[in-house]
């Protein structure tokens, strides 16, 4: 994990870039102060990874910005909210904030795992190009309609590849074959798991660490980051760079929690969101430089198969699937659009 005076200094950065740029902090220091108000954060994210890195960051953003209103608790590694359960305990108020992923929300509203089709986007460019448009604004709309969950704002996770137990040549998704490979627990992860040529194997996050020293998998599918930061190169040998999905994952509250607050304080709270991203975002590119000549020095062997023939087949097997077929009407082209422009 970073250190706190590290944070700190982040933080510190963070705060003149966003007044720079216009963000600031919002509210009026003066005013009346509002009832504290509580806000958990839970999720199955490993500590020292980046996406409870950031939750610190949005912490130590919302107490300097307004002191003594809110109570901001980051719960990680699973210890609050079982990956899979995060809508289930936002909607319970169990929690008031967390992660989710595409394919949460496409577990709950089945024409949006459009989102999750292996291959579908082709670079973070096309990713924002969606989610800062009509699409992203459709998405968000119906997620807070349907699930009564607000959007704060998404990030960067980095592109998903394959790590592995033990090195073996991956030229196709044929090599794959018989790999008991670990991906969330979501169908169309599921799916995505079967289309790279493997035998998938659904479990939580936290429990991958162990599973692989175990050989209870033969592997795992992650960012290249999280691979790193949860340290999976000590039990494995093999990075394969399939980047087969480029995912925005997305912080999100409870509209319960959302409704509680002050207008200045959801000013505050989308502030701290962007600057936790900015974080997130700019070390998370960052890793994506260093972490290949990190897991390479640690002994690991870096391989590049053959893209072309993980995608065809991806695209063949979703293409039959309920998640391309049921996908709002249009989406599959206006997303294929946004890749031209």
């Amino acid at each position: 994990m970073f250190a706190s005076k590290g944070r700190k200094a982040v933080l510190s950065a963070a705060l003149a870039a966003m007044v720079a740029i216009g963000f600031g902090v919002a509210g009026d220091a003066q005013a009346q102060q509002p009832q504290r108000q509580l806000l958990r954060f839970g999720t199955a994210g490993i500590g020292g990874d980046l996406p409870v890195e950031m939750m610190y960051v949005f912490k130590e953003w919302v107490d300097r910005s307004a002191p003594g209103e809110f109570d901001v608790q980051v719960h990680h590694t699973g210890t609050l909210v079982r990956q899979g359960t995060e809508v289930t305990a936002l909607q319970r108020n169990s929690v008031e904030m967390t992660i989710l992923s595409w394919w949460d929300i496409g577990d709950r509203i089945p024409e949006f795992n459009v989102m999750t089709v292996g291959y579908l986007f082709k670079d973070w460019n096309h990713v924002k190009a969606a989610m800062d448009g009509d699409i992203g604004k459709e998405y968000k709309e119906r997620i807070a309609k349907d699930l009564q969950i607000q959007v704060l704002d998404y990030y960067y996770a980095g592109p998903r590849i394959v790590n592995l137990r033990e090195a073996r040549k991956v030229e196709t998704p044929a090599d794959l074959a018989g790999v008991k490979l670990r991906m969330p627990g979501s169908p169309s992860f599921l799916l995505m798991g079967k289309a790279l040529g493997a035998n998938p194997v659904p479990m939580a996050l936290p429990d991958v660490y162990l599973a692989l020293k175990t050989g209870t998998i033969d592997g795992q599918d992650n960012p290249l980051s999280t691979t790193w930061r949860a340290k999976f190169y000590e039990a494995t040998k093999q990075i394969v760079l399939t980047y087969h999905s480029i995912p925005a994952n997305m912080l999100v509250i409870s509209q319960a929690a959302w409704t509680k607050m002050t207008p200045r304080q959801q000013g505050i709270v989308k502030d701290a969101a962007r600057t936790a991203m900015m974080f997130n975002d700019t070390n998370k590119f960052r890793d994506d430089l260093d972490i290949i000549d990190k897991m390479k020095a640690a002994g690991l062997t870096v391989t590049t198969p053959n893209v072309d023939a993980f995608r065809t087949n991806m695209l063949k097997v979703f293409a039959d699937s309920e998640f391309i077929q049921k996908a709002p009407a249009g989406w599959m082209d206006r997303i294929e659009a946004l890749a031209k422009k």
